[in-house]
């Protein structure tokens, strides 16, 4: 706000000198003076001075205490609330989110396949025990039973495109198949339907395996159902084990090139083929195992295809869109095609698989969305190369084509949507899969199919993209059936840890389907039996009370801990505000001579003596308590996981700190804190109060809304609502207190912009699938995932405008001098134009017209370029941030008349402190911009002038308090931030997160961000960039905010005032406020999650990834705040240095 007689610039009467933290000024060239009248220039380090206050003693002020202590405190009560959510987290997520237990046996059958084996001999009696009995002759290893079939093909080409979805691949509707009401509903769309046209064209050419009366080529099209998590590492490992997988595995998919991370350590089908040749041919002998494609398959299945015959490539490069395919198509089609120019003797011979993972369809989708023209190139691209494998193939080959996820239109996967999770797979042999005996008068899934069954695995399910009818009755298999499925196939075992059925129409004949469906369901028994005693999972059957207690203990003790701790944050809030009581140091003064005195804290670094004091015993006793617990749960039946050691430390150290905080707290501070509220009702303005309990009716409405599926889905528009109306009140509230007509407009003119930014911000919209019809994605231009060049000029626009936005807020305090305006021309408007041009030269490169100049690798090198400098440029404005001086500057004023002194104006000194933190806030924003597309940059640019304008109504609020006290005499004390400032910073967080094109949706996640400076993937970076896209702007940028509030106009207290500044004890109430309203979210969710919710249908569809977000946001954001009090601190060391300012 301008210079008031709240906040003066400080007038010197005579020339005094420019300490160099001034920044530039023809002053800094003047020799020093010995001597001062000012006491803001009073503390120069020159020796002349010391030599004065050696002299004069009595009339130099005292050096200036030390903020380290207060900010110290601040910082461990930070960390205190830090570790006590992860210690509930952790509790909360080992009993909540499901886990799998990998059991590392394998199927070691080796008895040979017997085409006229038969069953035993069957019991005389049915009683249970003779059942069992004979049902044990039917086990492989131990009994007569079977473990193999004969195999109908020797090889086998399997080939994996990547994202693959149904659609994709199914046959276009027959003329005149459609209703016409459907004619007019859907139209095929000419990007990817009818274009890779082979798959549909041979499956009706030959018919499928159960319409087959001879042997001869068939083929099988069936809609191919993935598990969630839709990434490629998890699906992999369903499709070569046959095993499910968790939420908990999602995070191994980032990891998987080159890390380890993801290793499948089970049985496969593809271990089982390199035994089963093995055993034939010598274990020295080469298995004729050949791989081609993505290389998370290195990680998934190591050593499990010949060294020679195993070609790899970078598997997250989404830029290049024809690296993979081309090498998949050069290395395989050699070991089809006899005449291949590249076909070696030697080589090329003797093969048994052929395994290719193509990465150009799921590339397109990620770059630019499925419906792009490049989508219809890349499957006509996929057309010719499986036409080439179709000719090639000889009658002892088994083509397998399948998709190991879908995509949505976006061209995003990883949820459980319904693109993403819609793959297709096609199964094609010249010989056929052996002739039925039905003569199709049954269809095969009839076979093994149920009511029951039907209603958890429908045989048949819809999907969207396609007309229905005629498809309402498309064929639908879980992936995980494959695993059996081609084992048997190929003769081979099926996998020890396999829960995958069998394909009923591959298995055309009904006895050798009843012989795969018994081998397939003896080896899931084994397995089933065998999890069982390493897992608490199944043994629910015997009984349920042995298993369930410790997931509910687990879930039970970490929302104990979360709620413990919101009471203890808030607790440590009331603290900040008004003291708590502890042993302290007596008074001076104190009567009794007592060193120490049962008191109320003052100031932050007081507050965290008397926090240290109440959770340290507390805390030492919980954590022995609960490593006792946690050895005396080994002590439960087995099969039963136990409580392990770390669990115990974390759950009895966080619920002991926080119950002796808690009763620490209770009693006289209760009272105390009763008093303080009653007081601050007289000393704080109605108005305020008002905007304070809005604050928390936000929180509360937000927190509650998670009850309602409705309500949490469209959380991005409560979100909106909630913060136009918070802007609205406050601004209202501002206009109707401002004492002149100028304040009036200008606070009208900021809650005005405030609630039209807001609005803006809310524009980029990505809809969730859930959002239907009701929401309309505007984050991208179209349907496909490509930037709007009408939206980058814009943020070309914004880039350069920013700083000068900016730079108007500082020069209302008359704060844009000093190193500011360098900071911003040199530094904040290139970082910002660089992360705006990065994006440009992203949609340039793959213009047709760049591809066709041959200029694409050029622009692809000068882009990754500019996202090296866009990121450095930031990290170099941190370090000078850091070394910086404030942004002052001293103006002198000659004499008006002869005898009187020059006077002398340090401009910026209202706003030195605020001044120089936001140096540091737009650095972390250029950052931030970078990382997040255009349509997001403009919304996250929205987002910080909005907030900007929310300081300059939280600096007239706070003045508000000031005059208020003023006028009823009320005792001067701390001015803090009340809830509604806070909440509505914490809005703003989130108007970036869903302005920056997410939904709380695995699926939102935008995976391209982990490419911005190289091509490849690299570590730590590429994971750092993603996070940051996703949560930046949710959890960096709210803590920084609220402490550039705290700190923004607030005046400095000159040395020899007499006073401390209470801005640790300000920064520490408003911090843990912040945090108060992220823990209410996160408890909220996860409470729900954990009870009420935890048999609902949409559990992992809607309440889990709220859960995961909301966990995420909470320790990045107080990691966050932990960071922004310490950047809080170093700018009061400036302040301390140059003014001589305490702090308390």
């Amino acid at each position: 706000m301008p210079t008031s007689a709240l906040n003066p610039a400080p007038e010197v009467n005579m020339a005094t000198p420019q300490h160099p933290a001034f920044g530039g000024s023809a002053l800094r060239q003047r020799r020093s003076s010995h001597s001062s009248h000012s006491s803001h220039s009073s503390h120069s380090s020159h020796s002349s001075h010391s030599s004065y206050a050696a002299r004069h003693p009595d009339r130099v002020p005292p050096k200036a205490a030390s903020p380290n202590r207060a900010f110290l405190a601040v910082i461990g009560v930070l960390a205190l609330v830090l570790l006590q959510t992860f210690a509930g987290l952790w509790l909360f997520v080992k009993g909540f989110l499901l886990t799998r237990h990998e059991l590392l046996g394998a199927n070691n059958c080796t008895r040979p396949a017997d085409s006229a084996w038969t069953l035993p001999a069957p019991p005389t009696a049915f009683d249970d025990a003779t059942l069992l009995k004979w049902a044990e002759m039917l086990d492989p290893q131990t009994g007569l039973g079977e473990c193999r079939l004969k195999p109908t093909h020797s090889k086998a080409v399997v080939i994996v495109i990547d994202a693959l979805r149904y659609d994709f691949i199914a046959p276009p509707p027959a003329a005149g198949s459609v209703s016409e009401r459907v004619d007019l509903a859907w139209k095929p769309n000419p990007h990817y339907h009818s274009v890779l046209t082979l798959p549909a064209q041979l499956t009706a050419q030959h018919g499928s395996p159960v319409q087959a009366k001879r042997p001869g080529s068939a083929g099988f099209l069936a809609h191919f159902v993935a598990d969630p998590p839709t990434t490629t590492l998890q699906r992999l490992k369903g499709l070569t084990a046959g095993t499910l997988p968790t939420f908990f595995e999602a995070g191994a998919n980032f990891g998987s090139a080159g890390t380890g991370v993801g290793r499948v350590h089970e049985d496969t089908w593809i271990a089982q083929l390199r035994a089963s040749i093995l055993a034939q041919r010598g274990a020295d002998a080469r298995a004729g195992l050949v791989f081609a494609g993505d290389d998370t398959w290195a990680t998934v299945l190591p050593g499990l295809f010949d060294n020679d015959t195993m070609w790899t490539y970078d598997s997250f490069n989404v830029e290049d869109l024809d690296t993979v395919d081309r090498g998949v198509e050069s290395r395989l089609l050699p070991f089809l095609q006899p005449q291949h120019p590249d076909r070696k003797a030697g080589v090329h011979d003797h093969w048994r698989l052929l395994v290719g993972h193509t990465l150009g369809v799921d590339h397109v989708g990620h770059r630019f969305g499925a419906s792009h023209e490049k989508m219809a190139t890349k499957l006509g691209e996929m057309q010719r190369f499986l036409q080439n494998v179709t000719d090639a193939m000889d009658d002892d080959t088994l083509l397998v084509v399948l998709g190991d996820h879908g995509m949505d239109e976006h061209g995003d996967h990883g949820g459980d949507g319904e693109l993403e999770v819609g793959a297709g797979i096609w199964m094609y042999a010249k010989s056929g899969f052996g002739h039925t005996a039905r003569g199709g008068k049954m269809d095969a899934a009839e076979y093994i199919s149920t009511p029951e069954l039907e209603a958890l695995l429908p045989s048949r399910i819809a999907f969207s993209p396609l007309p229905s009818p005629p498809y309402g009755g498309h064929r639908s298999i879980p992936q995980i059936d494959l695993v059996p499925t081609l084992s048997l196939l190929l003769g081979v075992g099926v996998p020890y840890s396999n829960l995958g059925s069998v394909v009923p129409e591959l298995f055309a004949h009904p006895d050798t389907l009843l012989r795969a469906l018994r081998i397939t369901a003896t080896q899931m028994r084994t397995y089933l039996a065998a999890y069982a005693t390493q897992s608490p999972d199944l043994t629910a059957f015997r009984p349920e009370l042995d298993t369930r207690w410790l997931a509910a203990v687990r879930i039970g003790l970490g929302l104990l801990v979360l709620v413990l701790g919101l009471a203890s944050a808030w607790v440590l809030r009331s603290g900040a505000r008004a003291g708590l009581i502890g042993r302290l140091d007596a008074d001076a003064d104190a009567a009794d001579g007592d060193a120490t005195v049962e008191r109320a804290s003052s100031g932050a670094e007081e507050l965290g003596r008397v926090v240290y004091a109440a959770v340290r015993t507390p805390a030492l006793v919980g954590a022995a308590t609960g490593a006792a617990v946690a050895v005396a749960t080994q002590l439960v039946p087995a099969g039963v996981t136990s409580l392990t050691l770390l669990d115990g430390l974390l759950a009895g150290s966080a619920v002991g700190s926080q119950l002796g905080l808690l009763l620490s707290a209770s009693s006289a501070n209760l009272r105390r804190s009763i008093r303080s509220q009653e007081s601050d009702s007289a000393a704080v303005p109605t108005t305020i109060r008002v905007l304070d309990a809005a604050g928390w009716i936000v929180l509360l409405l937000h927190a509650g809304s998670f009850a309602s599926n409705s309500l949490l889905i469209f959380e991005d528009r409560f979100v909106l609502l909630a913060s136009a109306v918070l802007f609205l009140l406050r601004g209202a509230f501002a206009v109707g207190a401002a004492s002149t007509q100028r304040q009036q407009v200008r606070l009208g003119l900021m809650a005005v912009v405030a609630l039209l930014l807001v609005r803006a911000a809310s524009m980029p919209r990505v809809c969730r699938e859930e959002q239907a019809a009701s929401c309309t994605s505007t984050f991208f231009a179209g349907t496909a995932a490509l930037n709007s060049p009408y939206v980058m000029v814009g943020s070309y626009a914004a880039a350069y405008a920013l700083p000068r936005v900016v730079a108007w807020f500082l020069a209302q305090s008359r704060s844009y001098v000093g190193v500011a305006p360098m900071f911003f021309t040199w530094a904040l408007r290139p970082a910002l134009m660089l992360g705006a041009g990065y994006w440009v030269l992203d949609w340039a490169v793959a213009l047709n017209a760049v591809q066709a100049s041959g200029e694409a690798a050029r622009v692809e090198w000068v882009k990754g370029w500019v996202a090296v400098v866009a990121l450095g440029l930031p990290g170099v404005a941190v370090v000078f941030w850091v070394f910086a001086p404030l942004c002052l500057e001293i103006r002198r004023e000659a004499a008006e008349a002869e005898g009187e002194k020059t006077k002398v104006t340090i401009l910026g000194y209202s706003n030195s402190l605020g001044s120089s933190y936001v140096l540091l806030v737009g650095a972390v924003f250029a950052v931030l911009f970078l990382v997040t597309q255009p349509a997001g940059q403009l919304a996250l640019a929205a987002v910080l002038v909005a907030a900007l304008a929310a300081m300059e109504l939280g600096d007239a609020e706070r003045d508000r308090v000031v005059l208020h006290r003023q006028r009823t005499e009320t005792p001067a004390g701390a001015v803090h931030l009340c809830a509604g400032e806070v909440a509505s910073l914490a809005l703003l967080g989130y108007m970036g997160l869903f302005g920056s094109g997410h939904q709380a949706t695995l699926a939102s996640i935008q995976w391209r961000v982990a490419f911005l400076t190289s091509p490849t993937l690299s570590y730590p970076l590429s994971p750092l960039l993603v996070a940051l896209n996703s949560f930046g702007a949710v959890s960096l940028l709210p803590p920084l905010l609220v402490v550039l509030s705290v700190v923004w106009n607030a005046t400095p207290l000159p040395r020899g005032s007499g006073r401390k500044m209470p801005t640790p004890s300000v920064m520490l109430h408003a911090l843990l406020t912040l945090a108060l309203y992220n823990a209410l979210l996160l408890t909220a969710s996860a409470a729900l999650a954990g009870t009420l919710f935890s048999r609902h249908l949409m559990l992992f569809k809607v309440w889990t990834p709220r859960f995961m977000l909301a966990a995420t946001v909470a320790l990045l954001a107080q990691a966050a705040a932990i960071a922004a009090a310490l950047a809080g601190w170093h700018t009061a060391n400036k302040v301390n240095t140059i003014f001589g300012t305490e702090f308390a």
